[in-house]
């Protein structure tokens, strides 16, 4: 599962690296951001990339890793619900700060009351599952995950139909290893179920799991990437634009704002000028018509 759990974190990493030039000009895709960071640095605390015992061992080596990166989850999963849903006229309620502190909180308090934690380990929640409390912390926080994983499947909405597909691929899956992972755990708990089946339940989290947080991520970043190569798209249209406005004498008036916006503007004086009995030649037919094609879809998402 290593391979798995730093897949996940590089395809996050990279991602989160990758869309912040974007985010940094447009504040309006920081909530998917933010997702992706903060779910890096949940995956991060896994051990694939460094060891868990180096980053536990920081946090004094009682196994706090575990609580930090349940919270990172929660949080990543929060905030990717926050991101699909801005659009909607009203949020569902599990988008509300609020309701993340209740969900974090509610895990976090029988985190602290598991006796000896003892070092660090990998399998922390496996070795004392039969506490109270730790099968309260380890339940509590997968039906946390579950519930927002589903709120965001019922609510979630992206512009591109692909991407949607993806997304909702991903969600359905950590859904599915949410739901399997509350059942091993009580099946740990209370001893239910003959051990092979007790394990079987056990290795079936993280394939779902891991897999679903790619895809969601994948489908998230895919609209920035859209984004970039409609931007790098329409620079090159506004360039060929104000050859033919300067060539043709034109008029054009470009408003304040992204190269959308201003390539729109020229696009809009050139036909005007058609309309006033301007004739361009055949190429300069075929740019405008690019340029149109272009913002159209643009429009669509």
């Amino acid at each position: 599962m290593a391979v798995l759990h730093a897949a996940a974190f590089w395809c996050a990493a990279l991602i989160f690296l990758a869309r912040t030039p974007y985010v940094l000009r447009n504040p309006r895709g920081r909530a998917a951001w933010g997702a992706t960071g903060v779910g890096a640095l949940g995956l991060l605390t896994l051990g694939s990339v460094v060891p868990q015992t180096v980053l536990d061992g920081a946090l004094g080596g009682t196994n706090l890793i575990n609580l930090v990166q349940n919270v990172c989850a929660t949080a990543a999963f929060w905030l990717m619900l926050r991101a699909s849903t801005s659009d909607l006229p009203k949020r569902p309620g599990l988008a509300s700060p609020l309701a993340l502190l209740v969900v974090v909180v509610a895990f976090a308090v029988p985190f602290f009351a598991v006796r000896d934690r003892g070092g660090t380990d990998f399998h922390f929640i496996v070795r004392e599952i039969h506490q109270p409390a730790m099968w309260l912390y380890g339940s509590v926080y997968m039906v946390g995950v579950g519930v927002i994983a589903a709120a965001t499947l019922r609510y979630g909405v992206l512009r591109n139909p692909v991407a949607l597909v993806v997304f909702r691929v991903g969600l359905s899956l950590v859904v599915i290893a949410s739901i399997d992972e509350l059942l091993s755990l009580t099946a740990d708990h209370f001893g239910w179920f003959p051990a092979p089946l007790r394990d079987g339940l056990r290795l079936g989290f993280d394939p779902p799991f891991y897999l679903g947080i790619v895809l969601i991520v994948v489908a998230m970043a895919s609209l920035t990437f859209r984004r970039w190569w409609r931007d790098v798209t329409c620079r090159r249209h506004h360039r060929l634009l104000r050859r033919i406005v300067r060539r043709h004498e034109l008029r054009a008036v470009e408003r304040d704002g992204d190269v959308q916006a201003r390539t729109y503007d020229l696009v809009i004086a050139i036909r005007d000028a058609e309309v006033q009995g301007r004739t361009l030649d055949d190429a300069e037919l075929a740019q405008v018509r690019s340029a149109e094609l272009t913002l159209t879809r643009s429009l669509r998402g």
